[in-house]
C-alpha cells in the first residue's frame, strides 16, 4: 500500500531493531504503545507480525526508514468489526505520516476487507491522537473511565464504512 509520503508493507525481520528503538520513546510509552524490553522480544514480534496480514510497518518514501506501525485487527466482536492501531515515531510525527497511514488503512479495510467498522481507542490525554482520529472522520463514542493500565482514561472513536469517504 502506499500514500504520497508513505509505504505500508508487511514487517520484515530487518525492521526489528529500530522498532525497539521508536518503542524506548517515553510519548510511546505513556500513550500505551512501548512494551517490549528488548531487541529480541521486538524480532519476536515482528516475525508473528509478517504472518499477519493487517499488520504493516510504516515506511517513509524519502529515506526508506521504518516511521511507525499501523494495523487492523479482529477484536472478536462480529464479522466486519475491526480496531485500528498506529504509532509514529517520535522523530516523524507531527508531519501528516499518521493521517496518511490511517486512511490508506481505511480504504484497504473498507474495501479489501468488506469492514463495516473500524475502531479507535486512544487515551484521554493523547491530544495529538485524537486529533488525527477526527482528522480522519473518526466520531466519538464515549470514554472508559480509568480504564488503561495506567489508570487513565480511554476514549472510543469509531467510523463506520457509510460514513467513510
Amino acid at each position: 500500500m502506499e500514500t504520497k509520503d508513505l509505504f505500508l508493507r508487511a514487517w520484515q525481520e530487518s525492521d526489528a531493531d529500530a522498532f525497539y528503538e521508536m518503542c524506548q520513546d517515553a510519548e510511546m510509552e505513556k500513550n500505551g504503545l512501548a512494551y517490549f524490553d528488548s531487541r529480541e522480544e521486538c524480532l519476536d514480534l515482528v516475525r508473528a507480525w509478517k504472518k499477519e496480514r493487517g499488520f504493516q510497518a510504516i515506511i517513509g518514501k524519502e529515506n526508506n526508514e521504518l516511521i511507525g506501525f499501523i494495523s487492523l485487527g479482529d477484536m472478536n466482536r462480529y464479522e466486519g468489526y475491526y480496531e485500528l492501531e498506529y504509532g509514529i515515531g517520535s522523530k516523524y510525527r507531527n508531519k501528516g505520516y499518521a493521517t496518511q497511514a490511517i486512511k490508506c488503512m481505511l480504504e484497504y479495510g473498507f474495501l479489501e476487507w468488506d469492514a463495516q467498522v473500524i475502531a479507535a481507542w486512544v487515551r484521554s490525554h493523547n491530544e495529538s491522537s485524537i486529533h488525527v482520529l477526527e482528522k480522519c472522520s473518526f466520531t466519538l463514542e464515549g470514554k472508559l473511565r480509568r480504564h488503561a493500565r495506567d489508570k487513565s482514561d480511554t476514549l472510543c472513536y469509531s467510523i463506520l464504512k457509510e460514513e467513510w469517504r
